[in-house]
């Protein structure tokens, strides 16, 4: 057995006979029809030799371990889940091919239940001729689930039928291959489409196409079949993934594809409840949501003169919370939020209390997830040991130029906040000690994994697009840094002969995040960055071309700004392959290059978009329209890459990107990528593994999980409890060297090994290291974190 395994096992004629078959006695089976046969050994041989050809597993394992659990009149179905439970359970990090045997083993009974239900054979004997996709049933599917209001309809318009077999012929089989069984069971579960009785009606090839059909309908129409078959080679060779919404709803009647929302509420009640349902409507379309709240007035501040009057913003915090909850996206799961406020808010003590276990339970929202934006000033004061001033919004507003303090930064917003420290009532301040508010912080930190952190005075120096706009936070999972501002409420009118009551507002900037990342397992190198990332950038412009809004303000937002956010996934595996330690310098000399490559071809493929398509409505006055790209000239972009060995012509890019524009005003974003990295079998985003093996449990049942080619690179991995965490901070610096907005950057950290003071360190280093935000805190001892399943990309 040890010696098939080495050699990959080859097919042998000698096989395990049941305990049935060695008596002579029969075992009957319920086939799938409903009748009863005799079991034939034979069929079930056919089926592992399938689902093991090729991979270094001894099939008689899987026999004689499953056979164990025969009964008589079992069904044909429990036999197949019998094998594919009996090979998930074998993966280990010695063995990892057995995640591949069970997912081959799904697949097969995925080829059945569909063939079945769409009507054509699907044969038993796996040969040359064995076809689990009929192309000729493709439009057909289409167009019958199209009429149910199942598919869109739009494909059918935009696609004639000879279209279709053109692509159903193009779609290749063999790469279903490629997933293990972690990738399809979540892709079984969550993301192929299903009928109204819940049946899955398509295989993972006929998706991925179908994605690329909605997604290549805003080109050419010459050029439309080109693209599709340009965007399905990259999803179904995993070289990118694109966010669940995206996998989710497009070939969907509303094609919601965008992943976040990030919504800025003014200190006013009716913007107050607009928001709260503006957060409603987006959450019932599966968008997470990145939530700003301050603006809000702090407990105890007059209304309408009234002292003493308001509420503050722990009230509006709990009806955020509940929303959250009910709206639960039809049952599936409860809405996202995070809720930002700010250091000097007055209410921010209580704030940081909202999801501990101690308190009044009545100020407790255990369902929203706390950010905080910290400003230099208070950095500075904390490394000072200095005191801080917590202040009242509603005594800061049109303190600069019509601008409140939340609208300010930097040198101005420090002089500013000095001012108002002095002349703010005193019932409107609360002067505390900054090192014991810095504490309280961590202290929660350590016992939920949050407050999530954003330095807001890095992220508006750096925003590329500050010529029209102020960030004031960030999305649910804490990489999009892009331009907000409240909706303004102009008037209600009513039509007293009809009854029609018209209400007019003008819109602000709601920010929308449309993702996708790129697998580093298998895009790394110059030449493949090149070549995919431009296509990547495309496909992410259609996704705003395409995409279906629950909110108005976000469409116009979107329409104006064309942001975009590409990402990474498999990047502790890329590290691994290449032979680089995650605790070495050379692993920061390799990120700053790996990541000038992205930024660069994501540019210049931005670049040749606006050429022909046009450039961003705002794009005039912006850094990029000065050559200015992360806060640097062309001229010293050119001599980093020149130190780092790629020696990419920035100067030239710049050049260009002054001519023609650029078609997207944001581009890069690291997000998580949780469920989506499951599903192409990569390491989650840029972090560390989380172990060697260990089973994963969500709404898929409980998963096995190894990372990529782990038997071949077992020395090479390092877990992230078992890395030093500044080698985290400091390779996210080196990335941000390159990227427009942020990255959802996790730490990792065991208490018995991790105190107060390193902790704190960890924090303090992030910000001296130009990093924007800072996302989790996990902790050994927190078995409960939620991920954020909608920037998943």
């Amino acid at each position: 057995m040890v010696a098939q395994k080495k050699a990959g096992y080859k097919y042998s004629s000698r096989r395990l006979l049941s305990a049935y078959e060695r008596k002579g006695k029969v075992m009957y089976v319920i086939k799938r029809n409903g009748l009863k046969e005799s079991m034939d050994i034979s069929k079930i041989r056919i089926v592992i030799d399938f689902a093991c050809k090729g991979l270094r597993v001894d099939p008689l394992e899987l026999e004689a371990d499953a056979q164990i659990q025969f009964r008589e009149g079992i069904t044909t179905k429990e036999i197949q889940q019998l094998l594919i439970r009996t090979a998930a359970e074998k993966v280990s990090p010695q063995s990892p091919d057995w995640q591949y045997v069970a997912a081959r083993l799904l697949l097969y009974d995925l080829y059945k239940d569909v063939g079945h239900l769409r009507g054509y054979k699907v044969k038993d004997k796996i040969n040359g001729k064995y076809k689990p996709y009929n192309p000729d049933s493709f439009f057909e599917l289409v167009r019958t689930y199209a009429e149910r209001g199942i598919y869109g309809d739009y494909l059918l318009k935009e696609y004639s039928k000879e279209d279709f077999n053109t692509l159903a012929r193009y779609m290749d089989p063999d790469r279903d291959l490629l997933f293990n069984y972690t990738g399809i069971k979540v892709l079984y579960d969550r993301y192929l489409v299903r009928d109204e009785d819940g049946n899955v009606i398509e295989l993972p090839q006929e998706m991925y196409m179908l994605i690329a059909m909605t997604l290549a309908i805003p080109e050419r129409k010459e050029d439309r079949i080109k693209y599709t078959k340009l965007f399905y080679d990259l999803m179904s060779k995993h070289e990118v993934s694109l966010a669940t919404p995206t996998l989710m709803n497009a070939r969907r009647p509303h094609t919601q594809l965008s992943s976040c929302f990030v919504l800025t509420v003014d200190d006013d009640l009716y913007d107050i409840f607009d928001n709260v349902q503006k957060a409603g409507q987006i959450s019932k379309f599966a968008g997470g949501l990145g939530i700003y709240l301050g603006k809000i007035r702090a407990t105890g501040s007059p209304i309408r003169k009234f002292k003493g009057a308001s509420s503050g913003v722990l009230p509006v915090v709990k009806i955020l919370n509940d929303v959250m909850v009910y709206v639960d996206q039809l049952g599936m799961r409860k809405g996202s939020a995070s809720i930002t406020l700010d250091i000097w808010h007055k209410d921010v003590l209580e704030f940081l209390e909202v999801k501990t276990n101690v308190g009044d339970e009545r100020k407790k929202a255990h369902d929203i997830h706390p950010a905080i934006s910290i400003p230099d000033l208070f950095m500075k004061r904390l490394k000072n040991r200095e005191n801080w001033t917590l202040l009242d919004p509603y005594y800061c507003k049109n303190v600069k130029d019509g601008k409140n303090l939340e609208d300010l930064y930097g040198e101005e917003f420090e002089e500013v906040y000095q001012r108002l420290e002095r002349e703010v009532p005193p019932d409107a301040k609360k002067e505390v000690d900054a090192f014991e508010l810095w504490k309280r912080l961590l202290t929660v930190v350590f016992e939920t994994g949050e407050p999530y952190i954003f330095f807001r005075d890095t992220a508006n120096k750096f925003n590329p697009n500050k010529h029209c706009g102020m960030v004031y936070s960030s999305n649910l999972c804490h990489e999009i840094v892009q331009n907000m501002s409240v909706s303004q409420h102009v008037e209600d009118s009513l039509d007293p002969s009809t009854g029609l009551i018209t209400h007019r507002k003008k819109s602000g900037d709601v920010v929308v995040c449309n993702l996708g990342s790129i697998n580093l397992g298998k895009v790394y190198e110059k030449a493949d960055i090149e070549r995919v990332v431009p296509l990547l950038v495309r496909m992410l412009d259609n996704v705003i071309s395409m995409n279906y809004y629950a909110i108005k303000e976000a469409e116009y937002t979107n329409r104006r700004y064309r942001a975009i956010g590409i990402g990474v996934s498999n990047y502790h595996y890329c590290l691994v392959k290449n032979n680089i330690l995650w605790e070495s310098e050379e692993h920061l000399r390799f990120a700053n290059s790996l990541f000038e490559r992205i930024a660069y071809y994501a540019i210049k493929g931005s670049m040749e978009l606006a050429k022909e398509r046009g450039k961003y409505e705002l794009f005039d006055g912006s850094d990029w329209s000065k050559g200015v790209f992360f806060g640097r000239s062309a001229e010293e972009n050119q001599r980093l890459s020149e130190q780092n060995g790629n020696n990419l012509d920035w100067i030239g890019l710049a050049e260009e990107v002054k001519r023609y524009g650029l078609r997207n005003a944001y581009l890069l974003a690291l997000m998580p990528t949780g469920s989506t990295s499951l599903i192409v079998g990569a390491t989650p985003s840029i972090d560390p593994i989380f172990a060697k093996y260990y089973k994963e449990e969500n709404m898929s049942g409980i998963l096995p999980q190894v990372p990529p080619e782990i038997d071949k690179y077992f020395w090479h991995y390092k877990s992230a409890y078992l890395i030093d965490q500044e080698w985290v901070i400091k390779a996210g610096a080196e990335r941000q060297k390159w990227i427009d907005q942020a990255q959802s950057l996790n730490l990792f950290i065991d208490p018995e090994q991790v105190d107060g003071p390193k902790l704190s360190r960890l924090y303090e280093l992030a910000w001296e290291l130009g990093l924007k935000t800072v996302y989790y805190c996990r902790s050994k001892s927190l078995t409960e974190i939620e991920e954020c399943e909608s920037c998943s990309a």
